[in-house]
């Protein structure tokens, strides 16, 4: 009885050992994967940053992706920094900088949100490019029309 004992104990302290040695390779890899995601994230945000620049100074960020804790938020926007401003109803305005660790799985949820109104911002914007493009474009060769037809009137009136 005393062997089966040695023998359980022995197996204990061999799958205690093991145990251990897979939570060190898993920290290794959380700690590995922690540092990509902040260089990730830091990313995520720079050209976020850059993009927003051809779009107003916050885009909109829907109240219902933000933690429950955070109380009611009239509004949320990213701003041009990338960090969230949170607007209390008693007008009380918080900035969460997204980059911390413990907002990851906000950022997330912030991405998702802001996405499809990014592109429908940038669409929008693209549009009135072209459109101003477009009149700019027929004003200007109106214009070279009449310059032309002035020329046309001042070469005739010089030979005349």
């Amino acid at each position: 009885m005393s062997q089966e004992s040695q023998e359980t104990k022995k197996k204990r302290l061999e799958d205690t050992l093991k145990s251990l040695e897979d939570i060190r390779e898993e920290i290794g890899q959380m700690s590995e994967l922690t540092s990509e995601e902040s260089m990730l994230v830091t990313e995520f945000l720079k050209t976020l940053i850059k993009v927003m620049q051809f779009l107003p100074q916050k885009l909109p960020v829907s109240t219902s992706v933000l933690p429950e804790e955070w109380g009611e938020v009239n509004q949320a926007s990213l701003d041009l920094t990338g960090q969230l401003l949170v607007l209390y109803p008693d007008k009380k305005m918080e900035s969460i900088n997204l980059t911390e660790q413990r907002y990851r799985e906000l950022l997330i949820k912030i991405a998702y949100n802001v996405v499809p109104t990014l592109k429908r911002l940038i669409t929008s914007h693209r549009q009135k490019i072209e459109a101003r493009f477009k009149l700019m474009s027929s004003v200007t060769k109106e214009l070279q029309r009449t310059a032309k037809t002035l020329s046309l009137d001042d070469s005739k009136q010089s030979t005349g």
